[in-house]
């Protein structure tokens, strides 16, 4: 769990990093930020379906529901410096739920293989 809960702290970072270039820079395209932010997306989708599959069923649902708001919520995000709307706030939702998930999983104890 630690090994998903470090790749998923390096998601995280890399999206904030995407949305912090795509909200404050002046540019006029931004392919690798917007590819950062699906990937990631990508990523926490697949780690909903692990989770689905370990039987931990309301964090997988959760962690798609979160997916699925992030995407919504990003889908125009306003570029420099221009005002958030409404939509674009709710996409803070995922992103704390995804913080509190990666602590988890980094916090995440092994399971003993004795029986």
């Amino acid at each position: 769990m630690r090994g998903l809960g470090v790749i998923s702290l390096v998601a995280l970072l890399l999206s904030w990093f995407a949305l912090d270039d795509i909200t404050t820079d002046n540019a006029t395209a931004f392919p690798l930020e917007y590819s950062l932010l699906v990937l990631t997306g990508i990523w926490f989708a697949a780690l909903g379906g692990w989770l689905l599959s370990g039987r931990k069923v309301a964090a997988g649902v959760v962690s798609f529901a979160a997916v699925a708001l992030g995407v919504t919520a990003f889908w125009s995000l306003p570029h420099h410096y221009q005002p958030f709307s409404m939509v674009n706030y709710l996409g803070c939702v995922p992103l704390v739920w995804f913080v509190g998930l990666t602590v988890w999983l980094l916090a995440g104890r092994r399971r003993s293989t004795a029986a």
